[in-house]
């Protein structure tokens, strides 16, 4: 009969999810229940499951909560009472490295646990009347061999089978909490078939007579930690001349970036924005999506977020679009209002930077300085979100003609033509009315207030200050 074994990889047991904030705990069960699920499906009879195989990660900690432990404890003490071996390997998350790591401090009395540092001996059982060898090591920095030694398989008839926690190489320079090993080299130890740990998504690879399967995380812990959405756990089937793989799903929330390109998208006010987030909602869905591209309008996110939250379990949205040479900008630009004088003021310095990088070269500070004014310009902008009339012109904050011909400030303002010298003089008008209406509500209320008092000198420099 065919040896049918059960590979479930990074079940990451007891992950916190804190970015998901008040659903951080409710999401920690789905990692929970899909551990549960995968035991079930080995002990359902109907699956033909001979013996489960633990390639690293099975705890997001290597110091797990008493809960987690004996949840997956007992999980696993359900395997071995119906006769199914249980095969397994620290991984770089439960490493064995820590000197109190779980693996070093609690026992799992009947499980196979590969704890030495580099390959050896085998470990036996027969299956289906059929000789099963299994052979693994925990990776520990400094231990650990490098280069690694080839697994050194025996030459007696069976299924040889590897359970190792790596991730796909080649091993990255510097890299030293996790090891990396690429196919190819697995492949020169002579198994027939190597399970294995540690990366996000599903990976399988046939290498001459070797077949090698990543199973992937059982369920994404968050953004970041790889493309797929689709995650669960992988049948392994050897018919004593070739081996056959079956995945089986059970993702429970699929987790997703997306990008969104204003510009090629078309996606031209917040409406169409809203219901661009809305075409990806869902329940079960985890979603953070990129703004990308030039923007031509100006919209409240956290609003548009708020509004859409409760058709997500979870979602974000991240603005990486540009305000920057977009036709809504240079229309802003020719409004004589304080938000096209700020556009205008920082747009000088925007092209001057540009400049300056062209004439220079690549220039990390520079660069740097770029995206921080580029990144201004658009939170600036933002803040002016409902000037949009004329009645938002600076005219508009300049007193009337009776209270003009009075003040001598505002009345040489008439005769200017640069847009900062009447800001300014806008200001200093504005700043003397309110201490005089203040003076006068002190003496309304019966207190007795000195006037304000403020030398030229003292003006001066205030003005050059605004």
């Amino acid at each position: 009969m065919n040896v049918r074994l059960l590979q479930v990889a990074d079940a990451h047991l007891g992950c916190r999810n804190f970015y998901l904030g008040e659903r951080a705990r409710e999401r920690s069960e789905d990692f929970k229940l899909a551990f549960r699920d995968a035991v079930e499906y080995a002990l359902d009879p109907a699956h033909k499951i001979d013996a489960v195989l633990i390639p690293g990660n099975l705890f997001e900690y290597h110091r797990p909560e008493e809960s987690i432990w004996s949840f997956a404890k007992g999980l696993i003490s359900r395997l071995l009472a119906k006769g199914l071996p249980v095969v397994m390997v620290p991984g770089h998350h439960d490493s064995l490295a820590y000197k109190n790591s779980v693996y070093r401090t609690e026992r799992l009395p009947g499980v196979d646990i590969f704890l030495n540092p580099a390959p050896g001996k085998p470990v036996v059982h027969d299956i289906q009347g059929r000789r099963v060898f299994f052979y693994g090591f925990a990776y520990v920095p400094g231990q650990t061999p490098s280069p690694l030694p080839p697994v050194e398989r025996t030459q007696d008839k069976g299924f040889h089978v590897g359970v190792v926690h790596a991730r796909r190489g080649p091993t990255e320079e510097g890299a030293v909490h996790e090891q990396a090993l690429a196919p190819a080299d697995i492949a020169t130890w002579g198994l027939d078939y190597v399970a294995l740990g540690g990366e996000a998504d599903y990976y399988e690879e046939r290498c001459g007579d070797t077949t090698l399967a990543w199973t992937g995380v059982a369920e994404s812990r968050g953004f970041g930690e790889g493309t797929a959405t689709d995650h669960g756990h992988l049948v392994v089937e050897w018919d004593g001349d070739s081996v056959h793989l079956e995945r089986v799903v059970h993702t429970r929330k699929a987790i997703l970036e997306i990008a969104l390109d204003l510009h090629d998208d078309r996606i031209t006010d917040a409406d169409a924005l809203k219901e661009a987030i809305l075409a990806h909602s869902g329940p079960d869905r985890i979603v953070r999506f990129i703004l990308k591209g030039t923007a031509e309008f100006i919209a409240d996110l956290e609003d548009i977020q708020e509004d859409a939250a409760d058709q997500f379990f979870h979602l974000e949205i991240l603005d990486e679009s540009r305000l920057v040479d977009s036709a809504l900008l240079k229309k802003i630009e020719s409004e004589n209002t304080i938000r096209g004088y700020f556009v205008r003021k920082l747009g000088t310095r925007i092209e001057d930077l540009k400049a300056r990088i062209v004439k220079k070269g690549h220039d990390d500070a520079l660069l740097r300085e770029l995206r921080v004014h580029e990144k201004a310009l658009k939170i600036g902008v933002e803040q002016f979100v409902d000037e949009e009339t004329p009645a938002d012109s600076i005219y508009s904050l300049i007193p009337d003609s009776d209270e003009m011909v009075a003040d001598q400030g505002i009345q040489a303002a008439e005769g200017m033509v640069d847009l900062e010298e009447k800001v300014r003089a806008m200001l200093e008008y504005r700043r003397r009315k309110n201490a005089a209406l203040d003076a006068a509500d002190n003496g309304r209320n019966g207190t007795k207030t000195a006037p304000i008092q403020e030398s030229e000198t003292g003006l001066k420099e205030r003005e050059e200050g605004l």
